[in-house]
């Protein structure tokens, strides 16, 4: 069954089905597989710290554990700080192309429309991106649905937290004295 990303916008509902992109299936892919001296494919394997185990693959595994130090399953984690849609009021807002460029993205979804209201359609009629509320399982994730001329795309990142400079920033480099100051000081020599 396909994934599906449900959009509510106001008490209408729009339907999405995902198709995740990847570099491999946009622009296809090579793979290298490294032989030894007989022409065999090799396995990577783990190395123990001090060097006397050699691991195979399957051999290590991860695990989640609670403060009693019970094993916990993947379905039951939760985000620690939980973010829930009263920020965004539950609904997509616009947003605009230095909201997304704010944002490290993480994956791209391809989305080919099932059902799509009136009023979706009328908010990405403006700027052809809008931010959608967080996933109920994520609370540092920001999504934006974006409307281009080849589709939809679901866009999924956090923020990358960099302030980027402009022309009329300051050079801080250089230091504020009365002094000259050279790169190169030729009385040192």
């Amino acid at each position: 069954m396909a994934r599906t990303l449900t959009v509510k916008v106001g008490g209408t509902t729009s339907s999405f089905s995902l198709r995740k992109l990847d570099r491999a299936s946009v622009y296809g892919s090579k793979r290298r597989v490294p032989v030894d001296a007989a022409g065999r494919a090799c396995r990577v394997a783990a190395l123990t710290r001090d060097g006397r185990y050699l691991l195979p693959p399957g051999s290590t595994a991860t695990l989640y554990l609670d403060d009693d130090g019970d094993p916990v399953e993947r379905a039951e984690l939760r985000a620690s700080d939980e973010h829930d849609a009263q920020e965004d009021g539950g609904q997509p807002r616009p947003a605009d192309a230095a909201q997304l460029l704010d944002c490290s993205i993480r994956n791209v979804y391809a989305l080919t429309p099932v059902a799509i209201c009136d009023p979706l359609e009328a908010l990405l009629a403006a700027s052809g991106i809008c931010r959608l509320p967080a996933a109920p399982d994520s609370s540092v994730d920001l999504r934006f649905l974006v409307k281009s001329n080849v589709g939809y795309f679901l866009l999924v990142g956090q923020p990358s937290g960099l302030e980027f400079v402009g022309p009329d920033q300051a050079d801080l480099s250089v230091p504020a004295t009365d002094e000259t100051w050279d790169d190169l000081d030729l009385a040192m020599l």
